[in-house]
C-alpha cells in the first residue's frame, strides 16, 4: 500500500523520506567558517549501494519551489519538507532514502541498472546565510552531482541568477581530471514562466544570461557540453495551495503547469547519466569516499578551496581497491569456511577441494570485479594484490585438508599393519617363512590401498612406511633367522625403490593440481578482465569530454597490462617448466640410483657367489685331498697288513718245508740204521 500524496501521471511514485545528509553548523563567534557535518546514517545507507550511482542535485534559491520540485522526480507532491515561512525550510542537504533503482537504456542500446540518489540542498541566496557556506554548498553539489538542476526565476534577471555567476571560472574552485566527464549534466529551470513560451528555451535563457552576466555565460558553454533549459508555467493554484503544495492535489493543478512539469522529468530521467571516476562508474562506497574527502577538505578552509579532483580521484581509486580487495577476501574466507570450517568436514579429496576453491574464487572475483575501479594498469596491480591473499588464505585450507588426509590414512595405515604385519613379527605368533611376512606385507597394502583417500598424503604415509617400518619388521625377522641375510637386504632395496617412487608420483600429483589450479585461475582472470575493459570502454562510450583521448589511453593501459601479464605468465611458465624438468630429474635420478644399487647388488651376489664357488671348490679339494689321505692311509694299513700276512705266511712255509725236511732226514736216517745207505 503505497503512503503519500501521489502526483501520478507517468512520473513513477517513489517509497521512503528524506534524512539529512549533511549540516552546516555556524561559528559561534562569528569570525570564520563553520563546519560541514556528515550524518553517519545516511552514509550507511549510501556505502552499500554496489549499482552505478545517478545523482541529482536540486539547488536553487529559497522559496522557488526546488524542494517540491525534488518531491516530483520521486512521483510524489510530498516527501522533502517544503515549508511556508519566508526563511528557507531546508537546511544543509537531504537525500531521498532508499535512492531508487532505475533501469535505462544507454546510448548504445545497452540496459543499465543504475541507483538513482535525489539530494535537495539547503536554498542559496537565503539572507541569513553564511555566504562562504552558499558558494561551497554550490560547488559541493555540482562535484557530487551527474545531474545539476538549478532552479532560479523565469525572468532571468540580473538579481534572479542566484549563484550561477560562479560558472564564470570554475577553475577557481574545481580542478578537473584531463578526461572523461566530470562536471554534471546542467539542467536549468525556469520557474513561473508567464511569458509566452519561446521556440528554444536554451537560446532564451543563454540570451537573457548573456545580457545580464556574459561572463557566465561564457562559462556555462566552456564548461557543461549539453545542458537543458526548461520553462515551467504558474502552477495556476491560489496562494493558499502554493503554501501547502505537499498537500496539493495534481488535477487542481494549472494543466499546462502538470504537463510542462511532467515533461522535463521525463525527459531528465531519459536522459540521465552516470557519475564516473575517469572510466569507472561510481558506486555507493566511492562516493561515500569521495563525499567524505570533499568536506573534509572544506572544512579546513575559511574560504572556498580549489578541490583536485584528479588527486581525489586517486585518493578514491585507492580507498574503493583496499576495500573491494578487503570484501573479496572476507568472502572467499566465509565461503570457505562455510564449506570446510565446521568440524568433522575434513579431510576431503582434493577434486572436491578444487572444485569448492573454483566455486568460491568465481564468487570472490565477480564481487571483486563489480567493485574495482581505475585505469586498467591500477587494476592489473590490484587484481595481483587480491590473488597474493586469496593465495594465502588457500593455503590455509590446503594445510589444513592435507594435516587431516594424513592423519586419517595414517591411522588406516596403523590399523592395517598391526592386522598384517606386526601381529607376526612376536615371538609367539612370529612368521614362520619369508613367504609368509612377504604376503603379510601385500595383504597390509592391498588393504590400505582399498581404505586410504587417495592423494599425495596417502602415497606418502605408504612411503614412510617402507621407511621406516618395513627395515625394522625386516631386519626382526632376519635376526630371529626366519630369513637370509642377503634375502633381507635385496627386500629392503626393492621397498625403497617403490618408496622413491611413491613419493615422484606424490609430487607430480601436487604438480599437476597446482598447474590445474593456477590455469584455471588465470583463465577466469582473463575472463574478468576482459569483461572490465569492455565495461570500461563502454562507460567512455558513453562520455563525451576527451572521448577520443580517453579511448586512446584505454588501449594503451590495456595493452601495457596484458603486456605486464604475460610477462608475469611467461614467468609463472617457466617456474613451472622448471619445476618439471626438476621433476623428471628427481625421477632419473631415482631411476639412475635404484639401477646403481641393483647393479651393485647383482655384482655383491655376483661376488659373493663367485667367493663362495672358489671356497667350495678349495673345501672339497682340501675334502678330497683328505679323503685321499685318508685312502691312502687305509692302502697302506691294508698293504701293511697283506704283507705282513704273506710274510707270517712265508714264514709258516718255510717252517712246514724245514720240518717237513726234518722230518724225512730223520726217516733216512732211521733207514740207514737199518743196513740202507742212500748215496
Amino acid at each position: 500500500m503505497f503512503t503519500g500524496n501521489r502526483f501520478g501521471r507517468e512520473i513513477e511514485f517513489r517509497e521512503g523520506a528524506p534524512v539529512q545528509l549533511l549540516q552546516y553548523t555556524e561559528d559561534n563567534s562569528g569570525d570564520g567558517f563553520g563546519k560541514i557535518i556528515l550524518n553517519p546514517d545516511a552514509l550507511n545507507v549510501l556505502k552499500n549501494i554496489r549499482e552505478p550511482l545517478a545523482i541529482i542535485s536540486v539547488v536553487g534559491s529559497y522559496r522557488r519551489g526546488k524542494s517540491w520540485f525534488a518531491n516530483v522526480l520521486h512521483g510524489r507532491h510530498d516527501g522533502f519538507d517544503l515549508g511556508a515561512k519566508v526563511e528557507g525550510c531546508t537546511r544543509g542537504i537531504y537525500m531521498w532514502s532508499p535512492p531508487f533503482k532505475l533501469e535505462s537504456k544507454q546510448s548504445n542500446g545497452q540496459l543499465v541498472q543504475k541507483r538513482v540518489i535525489v539530494l535537495d540542498s539547503e536554498g542559496i541566496d537565503d539572507p541569513k546565510q553564511d555566504q562562504n557556506w552558499a558558494t561551497k554548498l554550490f560547488i559541493l553539489c555540482l562535484a557530487l552531482s551527474s545531474t545539476f538542476i538549478y532552479n532560479i526565476n523565469g525572468i532571468v534577471g540580473r538579481d534572479d541568477i542566484g549563484k550561477l555567476y560562479l560558472m564564470t571560472d570554475l577553475s577557481k574552485f574545481i580542478q578537473e581530471p584531463e578526461n572523461g566527464d566530470f562536471l554534471p549534466r546542467l539542467v536549468i529551470l525556469l520557474r513561473d514562466f508567464t511569458l509566452e513560451s519561446p521556440e528554444s528555451f536554451k537560446d532564451y535563457f543563454m540570451e537573457k544570461l548573456n545580457n545580464v552576466n556574459p561572463e557566465a555565460a561564457d562559462g556555462i558553454k566552456k564548461f557543461f557540453y549539453d545542458f537543458d533549459v526548461y520553462g515551467l508555467p504558474h502552477p495556476g493554484c491560489k496562494r493558499k495551495m502554493l503554501q501547502h503544495m505537499e498537500e496539493a492535489v495534481t488535477d487542481d493543478l494549472d494543466e499546462e503547469f502538470v504537463e510542462e512539469v511532467e515533461k522535463a522529468v521525463k525527459s531528465i530521467y531519459s536522459q540521465l547519466p552516470l557519475k564516473y571516476i575517469g572510466s569507472s562508474t561510481m558506486k555507493g562506497s566511492a562516493f561515500v569516499k569521495f563525499l567524505n574527502d570533499l568536506v573534509e577538505r572544506m572544512n579546513k578552509s575559511e574560504t572556498s578551496t580549489l578541490l583536485s579532483i584528479p588527486s581525489e580521484y586517486e585518493s578514491i581509486i585507492q580507498f574503493v581497491a583496499q576495500e573491494a580487495i578487503k570484501e573479496a577476501t572476507g568472502i572467499y574466507q566465509e565461503l570457505m569456511d562455510r564449506s570446510l570450517g565446521e568440524e568433522g568436514k575434513l579431510p576431503i579429496l582434493w577434486d572436491e577441494f578444487d572444485e569448492i576453491h573454483k566455486d568460491c574464487i568465481s564468487e570472490t572475483n565477480n564481487l571483486f570485479y563489480e567493485k574495482i575501479i581505475g585505469s586498467p594498469t591500477q587494476i592489473e596491480g590490484y587484481v595481483e594484490q587480491l590473488n597474493e591473499r586469496i593465495f594465502k588464505y588457500k593455503e590455509e585450507f590446503v594445510k589444513r585438508n592435507s594435516d587431516e588426509l594424513t592423519a586419517y590414512n595414517e591411522n588406516i595405515a596403523k590399523e592395517f599393519w598391526e592386522k598384517f604385519v606386526k601381529v607376526g613379527l612376536t615371538q609367539e605368533t612370529l612368521f614362520e617363512s619369508t613367504e609368509e611376512f612377504q604376503d603379510a606385507l601385500k595383504n597390509f597394502e592391498l588393504a590400505y590401498e582399498k581404505s586410504m583417500m587417495r592423494s599425495p598424503e596417502a602415497a606418502k604415509v605408504i612411503a614412510s612406511y617402507m621407511q621406516n617400518q618395513y627395515p625394522i619388521a625386516i631386519d626382526h625377522m632376519t635376526q630371529l633367522g626366519r630369513m637370509n641375510a642377503e634375502l633381507g637386504k635385496a627386500l629392503r632395496a626393492k621397498e625403497e625403490a617403490e618408496r622413491l617412487q611413491l613419493e615422484a608420483l606424490a609430487r607430480e600429483e601436487e604438480f599437476r593440481r597446482e598447474m590445474e589450479a593456477q590455469k584455471y585461475e588465470r583463465e577466469e582472470n582473463e575472463r574478468n578482465f576482459k569483461e572490465k575493459m569492455a565495461e570500461l570502454q563502454s562507460n567512455i562510450d558513453q562520455q563525451h569530454k576527451s572521448h577520443e583521448e580517453m579511448k586512446q589511453r584505454l588501449i594503451e593501459e590495456r595493452e601495457l597490462a596484458a603486456e605486464k601479464y604475460n610477462q608475469k605468465l611467461e614467468l609463472l611458465h617457466n617456474e613451472m617448466r622448471e619445476q618439471q624438468r626438476i621433476n623428471e630429474e628427481d625421477k632419473v635420478k631415482i631411476f639412475t640410483e635404484q639401477q646403481a644399487k641393483f647393479e651393485q647388488m647383482q655384482r655383491e651376489a655376483e661376488e659373493t657367489g663367485r667367493r663362495k664357488h672358489e671356497e667350495l671348490k678349495e673345501q672339497l679339494r682340501q675334502e678330497k685331498e683328505k679323503a685321499l689321505e685318508s685312502q691312502n692311509e687305509f692302502f697302506k694299513s691294508q698293504l701293511a697288513s697283506q704283507i705282513e700276512e704273506n710274510r707270517r705266511q712265508h714264514a709258516a712255509t718255510l717252517e712246514h718245508m724245514r720240518m717237513e725236511h726234518e722230518s724225512l732226514r730223520r726217516r733216512i736216517d732211521e733207514k740207514d740204521g737199518g743196513g740202507c745207505v742212500i748215496s
